[in-house]
């Protein structure tokens, strides 16, 4: 009998609640005044008789059953719990309230600490629980309620949890019976939040590695079969139909789970159309570039075993995105984009007004679709993400704060976790904004460019420009170029290609470079990506602004460094890539520049550049060989271009940074 008081001691009304509902309960309470109620015991068990239904009370209470047809602690059995309280409590409170305090702290707090972690992130599910962990890891957990009953709730899953003792008694509102990841989030988060455990003792649960080995090395030899035959035969033997081996190719990288494969070949596909259609866009230089990183690509899988290694080689089909700190953003600029990948749509840019994450000036949110599956291409943009309402361009009409934002570098998701605050009209006067602008030029190349790979990503910059030097378009190219210089007489090449799609942003860019030309003192701010081409830095625009309230840069001097060497370096890596170049052009069938390569290597020995000197010798005998023998393999002629290739990739991206910094006063 005193195990059953004890546990009608603990069970209060909050406990009750936890084990039925609120409804429930203030039924039984009601019900307590009228019902006839009569009772037997038997050791720990109560057999009480409600109004003719019958109850056994057992211990622990959510154990007890009654023979009305509810499945679940209905109001009967909470009626006999409530009776058995006022007759076997009503003489000894203070005593049994002593002993049911004593007794929740020792059962359903030790039994939170002694719960396995390993059961809970079984329960929660490998992104659940990583979801969970980088919510914690910036401070955020459930709200908690500790009473007889602990009441966590989980907001962005609409649910709330009572833990009760004995745990497996808790309760969801997502109704599950058994340990649900709601429930294991919430021991979770009183294990946290009592310092039980450390958060630094929660690893992320990382993927099951799960490559076809077999699958992706068929699939990259079949590749670069294809890559050679276009290398061997030349553009000028390519067929017309050369686009569809490349998209077949790519939908192989599909299947075989090869996301960096299949956009590399279908960006080589619509290169080929653009070839095949005479597009002004087609460049020679950037589809031997787009096979040649194929190339590398598709050997890197054939000479990989591990399957981590290979996991990663191979890339995501969606970019993994982390939870970081709430982010304060200002909208300022909109783009449409159509990729040759296949893919259009429009990229949103934000300053990033926030604290944290100062290492990322600006962040983008991208509405954009593959269009390879549908001959009619985008019809309309989509509905805005974060809870707000309309379409994605009612992102430029104010500013915004994000709870619980998802990044990946600097794109963000449009996860339902996060949500969106609607702060003012967008304002870039403010400092926020000009923190962030360059009127240094040099600045701009050494922090942006020194210390990473540019060609991986869109290098964001705004700058404002003290003067413009020159403005000119160039029929041919369908570009305007604008000479900018800066306050120290450093100039940058500011250049867009004139596109249809993009007509008004073109004509107000035109407008600008006059004004400033016509009027020195008229200032305007742009933005841009950056980027480094033979030795210069060049911003491609994709807005332009007026002047927003830049401090005035201080006067000191500047000497231009002699970087003649490295300008040669460049130089000659850009000859021997042009000479390479021709291969697509003509095929390695036709190619006889073999005493040409020669000299190359003879000039790469004298200025110190010996192993690239040797790749190329190689290469010349090779080629020369070819012209004494029918055989149609050019494996090794191709392994060899490759490696080349890859020199001369590292090798100016070395050289290019400091060519540009010297070239900022040789632009005219």
């Amino acid at each position: 009998m005193e195990k059953l008081k004890l546990a009608l001691a603990e069970a209060d009304d909050d406990y009750l609640t936890g084990i039925t509902n609120k409804g429930i309960l203030k039924r039984s309470y009601k019900d307590l005044e009228t019902a006839k109620i009569t009772a037997n015991f038997i050791d720990d068990s109560a057999y009480v008789s409600v109004d003719n239904v019958q109850c056994v009370i057992l211990t622990p209470i959510a154990d007890s059953s009654c023979t009305c047809p509810s499945r679940t602690i209905c109001r009967h059995i909470i009626t006999a719990v409530l009776w058995l309280k006022n007759e076997l409590l009503k003489d000894e409170p203070e005593k049994q309230e002593a002993v049911k305090q004593d007794n929740k702290e020792n059962n359903l707090q030790k039994e939170l600490e002694d719960f396995p972690v390993d059961k809970l992130r079984k329960a929660m599910k490998k992104k659940y629980f990583n979801s969970f962990l980088e919510k914690a890891k910036i401070g955020i957990l459930p709200s908690m309620e500790e009473l007889s009953t602990i009441t966590v709730d989980i907001p962005e899953d609409n649910t709330t949890v009572k833990l009760l003792s004995p745990l497996e008694y808790s309760a969801c509102t997502c109704f599950s019976k058994e340990l649900c990841k709601h429930k294991a989030a919430a021991v979770l988060a009183w294990k946290l939040k009592h310092k039980v455990i450390s958060i630094d003792s929660l690893v992320p649960v990382e993927d099951t590695v799960s490559v076809d080995t077999e699958k992706l090395h068929f699939c990259a030899e079949h590749c670069i079969d294809f890559l050679s035959r276009l290398l061997s035969d030349g553009l000028v033997r390519t067929p017309e139909d050369a686009s569809e081996y490349a998209e077949a190719a790519a939908l192989i990288c599909h299947n075989a789970g090869f996301p960096e494969g299949e956009k590399s070949l279908r960006e080589i596909g619509n290169r080929l159309k653009a070839y095949i259609s005479h597009s002004p866009q087609f460049s020679t230089e950037y589809l031997f570039s787009a096979i040649m990183d194929a190339y590398l690509l598709m050997r890197s899988i054939l000479g990989e075993k591990d399957p981590n290694n290979l996991n990663e080689i191979t890339g995501e089909f969606r970019s993994s995105y982390k939870i970081t700190d709430e982010l304060e953003l200002i909208p300022f600029a909109q783009r449409k984009v159509t990729s040759m990948a296949g893919y259009e749509g429009d990229v949103y840019y934000f300053v990033n007004k926030s604290q944290s994450g100062n290492d990322l000036p600006f962040l983008t949110f991208s509405d954009i679709r593959p269009t390879y599956y549908d001959n009619n291409g985008r019809s309309q943009m989509s509905n805005a993400p974060w809870g707000l309402y309309g379409l994605c361009n009612v992102l430029m009409s104010f500013e915004m704060r994000l709870t619980l934002p998802k990044l990946s570098g600097i794109k963000l998701s449009s996860s339902s976790d996060t949500k969106a605050v609607q702060i003012c009209k967008p304002n870039l006067d403010q400092k926020a904004v000009y923190d962030k602008i360059y009127t240094d030029f040099r600045k701009l190349i050494n922090e942006n460019f020194a210390n990473i790979k540019h060609n991986d990503r869109e290098v964001l910059v705004m700058l404002m420009p003290e003067k413009i030097i020159s403005s000119y378009f160039s029929e041919t190219e369908q570009t305007l170029t604008i000479v900018s210089e800066d306050y120290y007489g450093q100039r940058l090449n500011i250049k867009a290609r004139y596109q249809s799609k993009t007509k008004d942003f073109f004509e107000q860019l035109v407008a600008a470079a006059k004004t400033m030309l016509n009027n020195p003192d008229k200032k305007y701010v742009i933005f841009g990506n950056a980027y480094i081409e033979s030795g210069q830095c060049s911003i491609y625009p994709i807005a332009v602004y007026d002047k927003i309230n830049v401090p005035e840069p201080s006067a000191e001097k500047r000497e231009k460094q002699n970087t003649e060497i490295n300008i040669n370096f460049l130089k000659l890596f850009k000859e021997i890539s042009g000479m390479l170049c021709d291969i697509i052009q003509c095929g390695i069938n036709s190619f006889d520049l073999y005493v040409q390569i020669n000299n190359y290597a003879d000039e790469c020995e004298t200025s110190g550049l010996i192993a690239l000197a040797e790749k190329l010798r190689d290469l010349s005998d090779k080629l020369s060989a070819k012209n004494h023998t029918y055989s149609e393999n050019n494996t090794e002629i191709i392994r060899l271009i490759g490696e080349v290739y890859d020199y001369l990739q590292i090798g100016t991206e070395k050289t290019e940074v400091r060519c540009a910094i010297d070239n900022l006063y040789t632009i005219e």
